[in-house]
Parts: C-alpha cells; structure tokens; sequence
C-alpha cells in the first residue's frame, strides 16, 4: 500500500506513525513544509517556508505535486489545522484519513481564540474526511460541534513502540554524567514545548515548596519550539527565586534521547490547562516513569488517579505537594511506575494500534471512491491567501 502522510515536519507525530505503518511492509511518503525531523523508514518531501506570494504559489505547486506523484493509495492528513492540511484537502485525493490531535479542535488551545477561516478549514477537512480518527474518546465531542461525523469516527491512540520506550537505566546513567547532575539529585522532567499552555511556570513557582522537603530535587526543562518571550520570563523567575541550579533549560532533546531522559527522571510532570492524550504521558509509562498530571478530565479513559498516576489540581501548593508525595513515598512511586507500564501497553501500543490503522485503510479501499468536487476545492485553496 503506499500512504501519503501530511504533517507538521518538526514535530515527531507524523514521522512516528509513518514507520510504524512502514514496518508493516507498506510504502510511506511525508509531504509536508520547512524544516524537518530525521526521518527512518519513510521518505520525506518538504520546501522550504513561503515568504511571499510568488513563493506561496510555488510552494503549493510543489506540495501538490508531491502527492500527486506518489499516486497515494491513501492520504492521511495528522492534525485537522492548518495550511497544510488545506493543502492536502486541495489535492482531491481519496481516500482521506484525519488524525485529530487536540489543538486542531479544541478552541481553548488557542490563547487568542480560533480564527473564523481556520474553523472553517478544520470543518471543511473533517467533512471531507473518508474517515477521522480521534485520539482519544474525550475528543469525539469537540468533532462533532464541527458537524454530524459520528458515522466516520474511530478512536486509535497510536500510543509507543514498547521496544523503543523502555526502562534504559544504562543509558540515564550516562546522561547523568553528561548533564553534571550529582548521583543524589532527584531529577523531575518536564517534556512538554515551552509555551505557556502547558503551564510550565506553575511548575518553577512550585518548585521552591518542593526543595524546602526534597532539597536535592532538579527541575529539567525540555525548549523544544519554546516560546521566546515565555523562555525569558521563565528565566527571569528562575532567578528570582533563586532556584540557580535547581531549575535546568536543557534545550531541545531529540526524540532518540527521550527514553533516557524518561529513564533519568523520577517523576515526568505534565500540567497543560487543556489536553489530549499527551504523547508524553504514553512514552513516560513505557519508560516506568510516574507522571503527575494535572488534574483534567481527559485523562481519565486511560489511567486512574493514584493508580497509574498522581493528578494535582492546577495550583501551585497542590502540585508541590504532589510532587514531594512522589519523590519521598518510594513504593508509591514503584507501584505507579510498574502500573503505568501495564496499562500503556493495554491502551497505547503503537504496532498493535498501525495494524487496526491498516485494517481501517483497507476497509476503505474496498469500498468505492469519492470524486470531489472542483468548486469547493478551489474555494479551499483561494481560502489560504486570506489566513
């Protein structure tokens, strides 16, 4: 089968799931645009950021013409968005898979609110769509406000390969080393972008709470696509509160090194005050790593407070506490970790989850094809020179 995947290309998602289809024997192309990931087991297309309207145009030609010339058997658009996934719809390929991720459907996400043209696009997507595959069952209710899709959704969380995402102890020993931290510092990982939705401020005003019980603990803070503005006032608090030390910024990791980070770390913290199923939180229980997680309903179709993780309402002295109960109950911390590696495997495994992806595909194949209408298609395109 040969599966065009559309995608943001600095991020893991697409690449991700693309090899796991590719590891099953099928060919896989990302078409996508400006900087990209390292890519194993699939082949890659980008162009480099349009910065004009001459370029824009060129740029879209090329996109399309990277699908077009694969002669896709299937599209499958990740994350329902943005101008790429315009792009794709652009191409009239059938048929046309969406993974929804959160952001793309959830409004909330958006600090300054979702834009009337990028709602329009995300419903014009979602009502092409052959079919839509949500990542989480708390998902379905922000799709259907787009339309009446219910028939054409399927929950895949596609979750972590477990060969990959393991306990590597030899590994987060090196790191260890690498990173200057003495044997007895207790390190708590952040691993989510460096923006201010995934509330990592909250984190640092907690953490002098935390070293008053714990003084050895060290805040690691992954900069992934940070935020320059949030990245300075973050440093500037830092220094105000004279964490020194305590609080590290270690740029950006690589996806290979995530398990030894995860390794590394006693405790993974996501606090977001809005969500998914967070990648994260997936590849911290492969790990055997407890996570504390703020206190979000989402989470609950997957794991269960105090059982495969530690939730703490969105306030600074809940998430100290929470995090000193973590890093000073050692059996808590063991049962949690041996738990949420159980339950990532029930829920998240990413071959088993390419296999149903693959049967949903095929599914569609057998059935007949769509030949989409021009109009709406050109509306579609004229519709990216106004966003």
């Amino acid at each position: 089968m040969r599966i065009a995947v559309v995608g943001n290309g600095r991020t893991v998602h697409a690449f991700v799931r693309g090899g796991a289809l590719a590891a099953r024997g099928h060919t896989v192309r990302l078409v996508t645009a400006g900087p990209v990931l390292e890519a194993q087991g699939i082949e890659v297309r980008t162009r480099p950021l349009p910065g004009n309207p001459v370029s824009a145009a060129l740029a879209a030609r090329g996109f399309l013409r990277d699908i077009w010339s694969f002669r896709p058997d299937v599209l499958h658009v990740h994350y329902a968005g943005n101008k790429l996934s315009t792009m794709a719809l652009v191409s009239g390929v059938h048929p046309l898979v969406v993974t929804v991720m959160g952001g793309d459907v959830q409004p909330e996400q958006h600090l300054g609110g979702l834009a009337r043209l990028e709602r329009r696009a995300t419903r014009r997507l979602l009502e092409e769509a052959d079919l839509i595959l949500a990542k989480s069952e708390a998902l379905r209710p922000e799709i259907l406000a787009f339309g009446p899709f219910e028939s054409k959704v399927e929950t895949v969380r596609w979750g972590v390969d477990p060969e990959r995402f393991r306990p590597r102890p030899d590994e987060a020993a090196v790191l260890r080393a690498g990173l200057g931290l003495a044997d007895d510092d207790r390190v708590i990982l952040s691993p989510r972008l460096l923006r201010p939705l995934y509330n990592i401020h909250l984190l640092v005003e907690a953490l002098p709470l935390v070293l008053a019980q714990v003084p050895r603990a060290v805040l690691l803070l992954s900069e992934h696509r940070a935020e320059a503005a949030y990245r300075e006032a973050l440093g500037a608090r830092v220094k105000d509160l004279g964490l020194g030390d305590r609080v590290r910024f270690i740029g950006r990791i690589e996806h290979k090194d995530m398990p030894a980070f995860y390794s590394l770390a006693e405790v993974s913290v996501n606090l977001p005050f809005s969500d998914g199923l967070p990648q994260s939180l997936f590849e911290a229980m492969a790990c055997g790593t407890p996570s504390l997680l703020g206190r979000l309903p989402w989470y609950a179709e997957v794991v269960t407070d105090g059982e495969h993780v530690l939730l703490a309402d969105l306030e600074r002295s809940a998430v100290a506490d929470s995090l000193v109960r973590m890093l000073t109950d050692e059996p808590m911390r063991r049962a949690l970790a041996d738990a949420g590696r159980r339950r990532v495997l029930e829920v998240a495994c990413l071959p088993r989850e390419a296999e149903r992806v693959e049967g949903f595909y095929e599914r569609l194949l057998a059935g007949p094809r769509r030949r989409p209408a021009w109009g709406p298609r050109v509306i579609d395109g004229l519709s990216l020179a106004l966003r």
